[in-house]
């Protein structure tokens, strides 16, 4: 449905976000080759914000939370709400909550 590359932010990021449809109908965030620095707090959201730049502005419009961020090296998948719209969100990104910064995000044109 949609991917890019992850781009630093407040922490050195890198890696590729894609988001599939399963055969099931199901959606799913992947990420992999995912490396990016430990902090507190840390979770995935897909974003109505554009990749890169500002790294506080990821609040400020519309996202969906798909959770904690599981690990901050290597491959992992994220299921996507059944009822979550996807239409016009434009970024994936490693929110850090108790900092309200970016670590890094990926263009993702839903």
């Amino acid at each position: 449905m949609a991917a890019g590359d992850f781009v630093s932010q407040e922490h050195p990021t890198k890696g590729k976000a894609a988001v599939l449809r399963l055969a099931d109908g199901s959606r799913v965030l992947r990420l992999t080759g995912l490396a990016s620095s430990d902090g507190p707090d840390l979770h995935v959201w897909l974003t109505d914000q554009s990749a890169g730049g500002e790294w506080g502005k990821y609040d400020d419009g519309r996202f969906v939370k798909l959770g904690k961020l599981k690990a901050t090296h290597g491959n992992q998948n994220y299921a996507i709400p059944a009822d979550a719209n996807l239409d016009g969100l434009r970024s994936v990104v490693i929110w850090c909550d108790r900092f309200n910064v970016a670590f890094g995000s990926a263009p993702l044109t839903l």
